[in-house]
Order: C-alpha cells, then structure tokens, then sequence
C-alpha cells in the first residue's frame, strides 16, 4: 500500500511539472527612443512600424509615447511537454526594422547590444532578456 502511495504521489508530481506551460524567448525585449536627425529632438508620439519583421500591408502598430520611445515585445513560442522544433527561427536576423512616414526606413543591428548587456549566465532561449538600443536617429525623407 506504501509502494502504491509513493508511485501515486511520483506520477501526479511528474504530471503537473510536464503538464506546466513553457516558454522559449526567440528574442529580446528591446527598448529605445526615436529622434530626428534633423532636429535631435525625440518623435513624440508617432504611429508607425518598429519590430524585428518588416510590416505586413504597411500596417503599423508602434505608436512612440512622449520621449519618442518604443518597446518591441520578444518573440516567443510556447509549449508543455514536447518542445517545439526552432530550426527555421534560427536563421532570424539580429534587425530591428524601422518605419515612420516623412522618414527614411531604417534597420538596426541589435545584436551588439545582446552582448553588452546580456549575462552569460541568462542567455539562450528559456531566459527572458532585455536590451536597450539607446537613441536612434531617423533621417527625414527627402523630397
């Protein structure tokens, strides 16, 4: 009767640990602040495109709050017990792709900044991470 206790107790404990929802953060969180170059002063708040895949349709969704700042959610893909295969999310480029109307699209290579301010100890997937890229200067479209 003990033995079947503990066997009871071991299979719902290893159930509820399979059964807890995972996830693997493909990217980093990434903050930072829109300016002109123009003018060095920030884009307050601009609706436009900032994220780690062009737009789709020229939809935008960024909107920058006072200081012309902007935070980029991490991908991620979530899973219980099987983990998913990530191979094809391997090969995305370190970019953060930029799109402001009356400015010129940019593209950022965040990867440097991975390796300034993310420990050692937290890299990789199952860790959340965060980076901040600073200040960028977007120039105005020429005519």
């Amino acid at each position: 009767m003990k033995q079947f206790r503990l066997f009871l107790i071991l299979f719902f404990s290893l159930s509820l640990i399979a059964c807890e929802q995972k996830t693997l953060y493909l990217t980093p969180e990434t903050k930072g602040c829109l300016y002109s170059s123009e003018t060095t002063k920030p884009l307050s708040h601009l609706i436009g495109h900032v994220g780690y895949s062009l737009a789709d349709d020229n939809t935008f969704a960024t909107k920058l709050d006072n200081n012309g700042c902007f935070i980029i959610s991490p991908k991620t893909k979530c899973y219980y017990y099987i983990e998913p295969n990530v191979q094809k999310y391997s090969e995305i480029a370190p970019q953060i792709y930029i799109y402001f109307e009356s400015f010129q699209p940019k593209s950022i290579d965040y990867s440097k900044f991975v390796w300034q301010q993310v420990p050692e100890n937290i890299s990789g997937t199952y860790n959340y991470r965060k980076i901040n890229v600073g200040i960028i200067y977007l120039d105005p479209e020429k005519p």
